[in-house]
């Protein structure tokens, strides 16, 4: 079935679609998951027919064209002696000064959805969820420790970087991302944060053709150095938490009986008589033990339009 699967994936030419069982063959598709996803950190190498057509995917590295690509923005971040860590939008018009002068420039969202949509679909997520951006790091630059709020795959296009990454996350399955050292802490992260230990570093050596999966929650920080350009498809979590509530809600506004005014918890005994709980949450359990409510419930929720 696998030899079928890289047919369908191949031409005479090289590769012409994304194929993460493919990329992932080295550790293998079960022990990813068994072992990596969401928890400890990955590193792999690229088969040069896939590096190829990622780069051919991406297209030209031209700050400009990425600029005006980028759906969700572009930054350029500078830092030196003189000047404490800034971070400045990029257009169009001012990529390529920003790109002369040395800042590391950030294309948010760029679409490439040969990329992202097939590892989407690999993953079982939401294709909205799945977005790609370009990072492009001069050298004697890189980021400060800190961990992110998405599941990222990094692709190592050109030059090279050294990362220093957790081997585990400092926070599990963390909602939002968090600078080492900030006080901008959110209200959701907070009791996560609190008492959470920096795990132990790994160094890995990022060069053109490598690949690095970073669980989000893990601290990781970045130094170039040569010029880099690196692409991260990032899988901004759809959690289980938003399947039910999002789901169930759904679902469950379309009775009229779900749609009644809470009353008789507590108050006037007679009151108590218009408590419809217990045989709600009788209706919820056999919800939730019937397989294809389950199965109707996941394909609303992943079918929706912003995912």
């Amino acid at each position: 079935m696998d030899a079928a699967r890289n047919e369908v994936a191949m031409t005479a030419t090289g590769i012409d679609a994304l194929d993460m069982r493919r990329l992932l063959a080295p550790i293998g598709v079960e022990r990813f998951f068994a072992e990596h996803w969401q928890t400890r950190m990955a590193l792999l190498p690229l088969a040069a027919d896939d590096l190829e057509f990622i780069r051919k995917t991406v297209g030209a590295l031209d700050p400009a064209r990425l600029a005006g690509a980028a759906r969700e923005g572009s930054q350029a971040w500078l830092a030196n002696e003189f000047v404490a860590h800034s971070v400045f939008p990029v257009d169009p018009s001012n990529a390529a000064r920003f790109h002369a002068i040395g800042a590391t420039l950030y294309f948010i969202n760029v679409p490439l959805p040969a990329l992202t949509d097939k590892l989407a679909d690999f993953l079982g997520a939401p294709r909205p969820k799945v977005i790609a951006s370009l990072f492009f790091t001069p050298a004697g630059s890189g980021a400060v420790p800190h961990f992110d709020k998405n599941e990222n795959f990094t692709i190592q296009l050109t030059g090279a970087k050294r990362w220093q990454v957790g081997e585990t996350p400092m926070v599990a399955c963390a909602p939002d991302g968090y600078t080492l050292g900030s006080s901008t802490i959110t209200q959701a992260l907070a009791p996560l944060l609190a008492g959470a230990e920096r795990p132990p570093e790994r160094t890995v050596e990022l060069k053109p053709g490598t690949l690095l999966y970073v669980p989000r929650g893990t601290v990781h920080h970045t130094g170039a150095g040569e010029p880099s350009w690196s692409l991260n498809l990032s899988y901004s979590p759809s959690m289980w938490l938003d399947l039910l509530r999002v789901g169930l809600r759904e679902r469950l506004a379309a009775s009229s009986s779900w749609r009644g005014i809470v009353t008789g918890a507590g108050g006037d005994p007679a009151a108590r008589n218009a408590n419809r709980l217990p045989e709600l949450l009788a209706e919820l359990r056999a919800i939730l033990d019937d397989p294809k409510e389950a199965e109707a419930l996941t394909r609303a929720f992943l079918d929706r339009p912003n995912g």
